[in-house]
């Protein structure tokens, strides 16, 4: 079953006690080309992987009053790979709610971007993400 895009616009989790991030999913903001790019790649990657599984690109960004921390960041490594496990966790409890059970589970490979393409910092992560939900206990 596949999620609705309109679904995926903000997804919020709240991880670690109280602090809460809200990721910001870019949708109308891609041109056609880049629309026409991603979707060309989503069917390459999707030949290597699964078969038969329809795979979209979803890209999370960073609020820009978190940018500054996160640059300056003493340990920015540790930082970095818990932003794309708050991914995955915020992306997994979205699609639960959607499919109304948290038996299900999520297949994803996160890509991690620390700059803009004109070399701005502006970190963002870019999320292939399988349509639909496995559930492991079948």
């Amino acid at each position: 079953m596949a999620l609705p895009l309109t679904l995926m616009r903000s997804a919020g989790v709240a991880f670690k006690g109280n602090i809460k991030l809200t990721l910001i999913v870019r949708g109308k903001l891609i041109r056609n080309v880049d629309k026409r790019y991603v979707r060309e790649s989503m069917v390459k990657i999707g030949v290597c992987l699964f078969p038969r599984v329809i795979y979209r690109q979803v890209v999370l960004t960073l609020p820009k009053q978190c940018r500054i921390p996160f640059h300056n960041h003493s340990n920015q490594k540790r930082l970095y790979s818990w932003f794309m496990v708050l991914a995955k966790a915020c992306l997994s409890k979205l699609i639960q709610a959607h499919f109304k059970t948290d038996a299900c589970e999520i297949s994803v490979i996160v890509f991690i971007h620390t700059h803009s393409r004109n070399d701005n910092y502006n970190l963002h992560l870019h999320v292939v993400l399988a349509e639909g939900v496995f559930f492991p206990s079948n």
